[in-house]
């Protein structure tokens, strides 16, 4: 089984102020402790459809989190109404 850890909210708020610092994603990775592939994956969950003044896309702390939650609640066996 991967060795997958969820992200808390406080974690994404410190990428969405580090990455809004213009901070390089291999410098976020170092800081929080995880790969460059971990701070790739939570840049584009996050992405809300907006830019930063530099032209980046913005990260959003929220948008991520709510990604996270409804891909959760997605899982598992779907239930149809001839199998109830």
């Amino acid at each position: 089984m991967a060795d997958y850890a969820f992200r808390t909210l406080e974690q994404r708020q410190k990428i969405e102020t580090l990455w809004a610092a213009n901070t390089a994603p291999k410098k976020i990775a170092e800081e929080m402790g995880v790969s460059e592939t971990v701070i790739y994956t939570e840049l584009r969950r996050g992405r809300d459809g907006t830019r930063l003044k530099d032209g980046r896309l913005r990260y959003n702390a929220a948008t991520a989190q709510w990604k996270v939650a409804q891909s959760l609640e997605n899982r598992g066996r779907k239930i149809t109404a001839g199998h109830i």
